[in-house]
């Protein structure tokens, strides 16, 4: 038997004895709530605090109220590690306020040192299985007030079908959770209110989210929530120092790019080229071709980012890309070709040929987002050119590699 189920086990045990001990305690009325708490007490991950007035309060209220806790434990595969009912019988219910309370914080005491141990038993993080095993364990239960899931973990996944490797913070949140939803994978969330405390912090090795990414997190499992009819808040609670003397499993580190692409739509040209910018989906290519969808459309949409470069003295990289993840011959000439096609026509709105850089990267893309296959949203969006401001750093870097 796995170790964290056994701990859940002598955890239930414990709370089980406690609520009985105190089971002269009469409750008042008070809300009665179902609380999961989806815990990912992992390597990349900063301490968990479950001290923060948002665990403390739901452990307590569910407590008090009679109502019912069980936990998830998030790792590469997310299970259910603890389930347990608050409630007693009718009878126990006519003692002081003072014993009441007195039992409820002796349990909700009990539980917090359980819940402190969870810890991930083996390595990646699956946190989409573990939303999903949080509705499950939650989703029978009748006769309670509300519904609640609080996850404290970082959000960076590294398996499963929201495995941020795949490099899906690239992508527009609501194209993944149009992928997630045609795969079946968005967990029924109506009636349920999220809450997230941690989201993003993260612990080397893992590099730190930068201001970019974390609100394109926050973005995506805001969409992924809404999407399964639910609510999710963000709560911003201090991490608590790591337990040295716990062995973590190994988490793989997500790459992510030194910057996420933003798309040009010729109105935001004020601080163009501070990061790098793809062609809006007027800028698109037919599939396996370097020609635009509409080549008029495409001549327009580029006319206001030539005014731009011939307002400016800057240099560019274009960097065309492809459609699904294999690079090959073929693959490295089209997106040369389609870096080629952008090139020549800013040259033809009188950027200067010289200024211009074209090289293609078939899939290889800092900013290609892996499994979105051929068809769909995402995948057109893999097929595109991404100009960068030649001087900058992650420019060299891309101009080293491909000269490698």
């Amino acid at each position: 038997m796995k170790r964290k189920v056994m701990a859940s086990l002598a955890a239930a045990v414990l709370l089980m004895v406690g609520g009985l001990a105190g089971c002269s305690n009469p409750a008042e009325e008070s809300e009665k709530a179902a609380v999961c708490f989806v815990v990912a007490n992992t390597a990349n991950s900063k301490g968990l605090n479950f001290s923060s007035p948002l665990v403390q309060d739901a452990i307590y209220s569910a407590i008090r109220g009679y109502g019912y806790i069980s936990v998830v434990n998030v790792d590469e595969s997310p299970e259910v590690v603890f389930n347990h009912s608050f409630d007693i019988p009718d009878k126990y219910k006519n003692a002081s306020s003072a014993k009441l309370e007195t039992d409820a914080q002796t349990n909700a005491a009990e539980f917090t040192a359980y819940i402190q141990s969870v810890v991930a038993d083996a390595p990646e993080v699956d946190y989409l299985e573990g939303l999903y095993a949080a509705v499950r364990s939650l989703s029978s239960l009748e006769g309670y007030d509300s519904k609640t899931i609080i996850v404290l973990g970082t959000g960076v996944g590294t398996c499963g079908a929201l495995n941020l490797q795949n490099n899906l913070l690239s992508a527009d949140p609501e194209e993944v959770v149009e992928l997630l939803s045609e795969r079946d994978e968005i967990p029924d969330f109506s009636g349920f209110s999220i809450y997230w405390q941690q989201l993003g912090d993260v612990a080397l090795p893992q590099q730190e989210l930068s201001k970019t990414l974390q609100n394109r997190l926050e973005e995506l499992y805001g969409s992924i929530v809404e999407a399964g009819g639910g609510t999710l808040t963000f709560d911003s609670t201090m991490p608590a120092p790591v337990n040295e003397g716990v062995e973590y499993p190994a988490v793989t580190p997500v790459d992510f790019p030194a910057d996420l692409p933003i798309y040009f739509d010729g109105d935001n040209s004020e601080n163009l080229l501070e990061q790098p910018v793809v062609m809006d989906e007027k800028v698109t290519f037919i599939a396996d071709e370097a020609d635009y969808l509409d080549p008029e459309e495409a001549l327009e949409t580029l006319r206001p980012l030539a005014e731009f470069l011939l307002q400016h003295d800057m240099d560019l990289l274009l960097v065309g890309t492809t459609a699904g993840d294999v690079t090959d011959e073929f693959t490295l000439n089209l997106s040369q070709q389609r870096a080629d096609q952008v090139k020549a026509s800013l040259v033809s709105l009188g950027v200067s040929e010289s200024r211009l850089t074209a090289i293609g990267m078939g899939c290889e893309d800092p900013w290609h987002i892996k499994g979105a296959g051929l068809e769909g949203q995402l995948a057109s969006s893999n097929r595109k050119v991404v100009l960068l401001d030649a001087a900058t750093d992650e420019a060299q870097t891309i101009l080293e590699m491909m000269q490698s």
